[in-house]
């Protein structure tokens, strides 16, 4: 007499083994697969990096020198005076980074102080630039703002030295700082004037965007860049300072990039990214490096000047 064996199936105990079994492997891949993303993500920032110090020792080709950090005051935000200048560093590289129909918009347009918002610039002033964004950054591209559309921000910043951008003088006025990218239309820097040495000398690093929830956060805002050195960056503090706040003219203070609002005094921004552990740099060679948070401060300090005949430190 034949039988049929009953058909057997998992238990609720071995469904669970197996369940817990794949989570512990998830567990232990997610960690890689993220190790892996922010390894390329770093990877592309640094080729940004590199694209921009490339493009700036094409301008110095063509021009001589390098271009100012910018081209307007730093200081108090405020009316339009005469002459006003809002272009920055970024701009003049814009032709030289693979990006000559905004390049020529911008040559085009002349000194104004609504980038923003006159044509032909304001047809491209919300276009992301991906060679100036960083993937690591969960808040790039950035382009929204709180009021009116002040255009896309860059990750990345020209440095002007190794002090605060301005005095506490609120009046808006010309700074003469020490770095390559001096906010002062009137300072242009070229390679004989790198006497430091242009392996030595910084010439570009990253910084974190902030999202406009209850006001505007400037940092990175190259189309309206509210004189307060927003575009720039200092060696006064080291990279990713837990010490130092940013300070500019409007903010919104964030964990990985605090900021201070001011009134137009003592504005400073530091390099910071998130990666783990440091920043991405371009150098006044060209070349490109990660930099540790936990840098020398004093090799990182004399890294910011282009003649400050310091002696050369690890950074």
């Amino acid at each position: 007499m034949g039988y049929t064996r009953a058909a057997r199936g998992f238990t609720l105990i071995e469904l669970l083994v197996v369940i817990a079994i794949i989570a512990v492997l998830i567990g232990l891949l997610l960690p890689a697969v993220q190790k892996v993303r922010e390894s390329a993500a770093r990877a592309k920032c640094q080729n940004g990096l590199k694209q921009v110090a490339l493009g700036a020792h094409n301008f110095h080709d063509a021009n001589m020198t390098f271009p100012a950090g910018m081209s307007n005051a730093v200081g108090a935000d405020g009316a339009a005076y005469s002459g006003e200048d809002r272009r920055v560093w970024a701009h003049y590289l814009l032709p030289y980074i693979e990006q000559p129909t905004i390049g020529a918009a911008v040559i085009a347009v002349g000194a104004t102080n609504a980038l923003y918002a006159i044509t032909p610039t304001s047809l491209h002033a919300s276009t992301p630039i991906p060679l100036l964004t960083c993937p690591s950054d969960p808040a790039s591209p950035k382009t929204a703002t709180f009021a009116g559309n002040q255009g896309f921000h860059s990750n990345y910043v020209a440095c002007a030295g190794s002090t605060r951008f301005n005095s506490t003088s609120s009046t808006p006025a010309f700074q003469t700082l020490n770095g390559v990218f001096s906010p002062n239309p009137s300072v242009r820097v070229n390679l004989l004037g790198i006497t430091d040495g242009t392996s030595n000398t910084l010439l570009v690093s990253e910084i974190l965007l902030s999202a406009d929830v209850t006001d505007h956060d400037t940092r990175g805002r190259i189309w309206n860049n509210n004189r307060s050195g927003g575009v720039m960056f200092s060696t006064i503090g080291t990279p990713n300072s837990k010490t130092m706040n940013d300070r500019v003219n409007k903010c919104q203070s964030i964990p990985s990039a605090p900021c201070d609002t001011a009134g137009g005094t003592d504005l400073v921004l530091l390099a910071r990214s998130r990666h783990t552990g440091g920043v991405n740099v371009g150098l006044a060679d060209g070349s490109v490096r990660f930099t540790r948070d936990s840098v020398d401060p004093t090799a990182w300090l004399g890294a910011g000047t282009r003649a400050g005949g310091e002696v050369p430190g690890d950074f």
